[in-house]
Order: C-alpha cells, then sequence, then structure tokens
C-alpha cells in the first residue's frame, strides 16, 4: 500500500514536470497567413545571404569565405525573380550550413565556423 502511494506520486510529479516542459517548448502563440509569410520572407533573404558565403558544409563544420559572392569574380546577372523570391542555390547553401551548424553544436564542436579564404575560387 505504500509503495503504491509513493509510486502514484511519483508518477504525478513526473507526469506535472513533462508538462511542464512541453508547454514551455510549444509557445501558444497564434499566427496568422500573413504574418507567416512576412516572417518566412524575412527568413528565406537572411538565409539566402548567409548561403553567399558559404563554401563547405560537413561533418558539424562550416567553411565560409569572408568576401561575398561577386566581391572578386563578378558573377552572370541573375534572373529576373518574383520580388520575395531569393537565389536558390545561396538559399540551399545557406539551409544545409544551418542544419551542419546545429549538428556540430550539438556534437560539441568549439568553432564549427572557420575560414577557406578570401574569394571563392570559381563563381557559382
Amino acid at each position: 500500500m505504500k509503495s503504491s502511494v509513493v509510486r502514484s506520486l511519483m508518477m504525478f510529479v513526473l507526469g506535472a514536470g513533462s508538462a511542464t516542459v512541453v508547454a514551455g517548448l510549444y509557445p501558444d502563440n497564434e499566427i496568422d497567413p500573413q504574418k507567416f509569410l512576412q516572417n518566412a520572407t524575412g527568413l528565406l533573404a537572411q538565409v539566402e545571404a548567409l548561403g553567399g558565403y558559404v563554401g563547405v558544409a560537413k561533418d558539424g563544420r562550416i567553411g565560409i569565405y569572408t568576401n561575398p559572392v561577386g566581391a572578386c569574380v563578378l558573377p552572370p546577372p541573375p534572373p529576373k525573380w518574383p520580388v520575395p523570391a531569393v537565389n536558390q542555390l545561396s538559399l540551399e547553401l545557406g539551409l544545409g550550413a544551418l542544419g551542419t551548424l546545429n549538428k556540430g553544436i550539438m556534437a560539441g564542436e568549439e568553432l564549427p565556423v572557420y575560414v577557406l579564404g578570401k574569394c571563392r575560387p570559381y563563381p557559382r
């Protein structure tokens, strides 16, 4: 009888603790489609800008070039995209770098970002 009361109390405490953690992880802020689109469009531009510097992203480490694309060698002019669209190649490099950065942080990498050089050896 005594052990079942203690067990029930422990299960209650653990359940309440789990509920508190879950409630903290998922904010209850609602978002409408316009706000979502505004936030997502801003993130697209930021991630694409980061991707312009990425040279290598693997094994939890990211090698970057310190100058942006086009600073050393002029790239061909980009096609005319609709206003919120960004360069898909730079976006994919940026997304890959963010995923690699997260893996490096989880693995305890102390210096996940390093410099490959000043300029890309060739335009992408």
